[in-house]
């Protein structure tokens, strides 16, 4: 079984990623801290380091685009146990809520979050969360008593996060309430923060073109090299957004970015919520095979319209393949007007100024 530090190292003598002493110095603690957990050291050393063990987590922070992601999906791939779980920080706390509310009628259970925590805590032994941060009351109000059962029953927390812990959830309502929550976070997690300076993804996203048309086999494989350099050639992932109680799943997604083709996105019954909580998941967004549409597709052409909206807004790195320019994709149909202005933003959006 290789080790997270080997496999890193793996990475930087293949030149999948560029060395970073901040990231070489937080993987070597963290493969040290794991590999003790998840018994990949002799059973003299494990022995040995037991006796000093007090941290039951890792929480690692620093700027968009400095590697917190990939070092994550790194360990998280490295440990081969079956009770391990990947999932965005919101995702997890929704299921929580959700497991709350289906026990608190029943008179029996004293503590519904003790029976919830004991229950995450007997399914999951590695629980890796992806951007932690808190901004709900209700998820700061059990915090605490969340992570202390899941701690004391054995389960391991990694956190990625672009907040530091003293930072989270400030200006929150009762924060003063929260606060010995950040100090059981700080003595109870190792908290490495591995900021550089540099945004890697950004670094990574060729200065040039970003629109490309029309399709066809050579626009493929720009789009293919692209994709491969930007998430280091590593493999699509799935994940499940929780949208308001429904689930949009994601199929190709990878070290924050994310590629669609058209027909996912627009022909399907997707809304402004839909595009905003992608637009919040993912840096990097990739939507191919865009179709000239004729007049009759109007609901493809608002959903684009309203798609490309949110990118704009929240200044997303989009990247696209169509069959035609911009202005050539919906010349004529009801929603001609609104449009023009989806034109517009996708022309900005190529721009070296928008892209810086």
């Amino acid at each position: 079984m290789k080790s997270s530090l080997s496999t890193y190292k793996n990475y930087l003598k293949k030149n999948l990623i560029k060395f970073d002493p901040n990231q070489e110095s937080a993987m070597k603690i963290i493969d040290e801290f794991l590999s003790l957990e998840f018994s990949l050291k002799p059973k003299f050393y494990r022995n040995f380091l037991k006796r000093r063990k007090s941290k039951n987590g890792v929480y690692l922070y620093g700027e968009a685009g400095v590697g917190k992601t990939m070092l994550m999906d790194i360990c998280f791939s490295s440990i081969k146990i079956k009770k391990k779980k990947r999932i965005h920080f919101q995702e997890f706390m929704i299921d929580i809520h959700n497991r709350l509310h289906k026990i608190r009628n029943n008179k029996s259970i004293r503590d519904p979050l003790v029976k919830v925590a004991e229950e995450v805590a007997s399914e999951i032994k590695f629980l890796c969360f992806d951007e932690f941060q808190v901004t709900d009351i209700a998820d700061a109000s059990i915090l605490k008593k969340l992570f202390t059962i899941l701690f004391e029953q054995g389960t391991i927390i990694f956190s990625t996060s672009n907040i530091k812990p003293s930072n989270l959830y400030l200006d929150g309502l009762h924060r003063d309430r929260f606060l010995s929550f950040i100090d059981y976070l700080e003595n109870d997690c190792l908290v490495i923060n591995i900021d550089s300076g540099k945004d890697y993804r950004k670094n990574r996203i060729i200065d040039g073109e970003v629109y490309y048309s029309p399709l066809g086999n050579s626009t493929e494989a720009a789009m293919d090299k692209i994709f491969y350099s930007i998430t280091n050639g590593l493999p699509y992932e799935e994940k499940i957004l929780f949208i308001k109680g429904r689930e949009l799943k994601i199929e190709r997604q990878s070290l924050g970015c994310a590629r669609f083709d058209f027909q996912e996105l627009c022909a399907k019954p997707l809304g402004a919520e839909d595009y905003l909580a992608i637009s919040n998941e993912f840096d990097v967004i990739f939507i191919e095979n865009i179709p000239i549409l004729p007049s009759e597709k109007r609901n493809e052409a608002k959903r684009f319209v309203s798609l490309i909206d949110a990118l704009y807004d929240n200044r997303k790195k989009v990247f696209i393949s169509a069959e035609g320019q911009p202005d050539e994709i919906y010349k004529k149909g009801d929603s001609q007007f609104e449009f023009k202005r989806c034109v517009s933003r996708l022309h900005e959006m190529r721009s070296k100024e928008y892209l810086q």
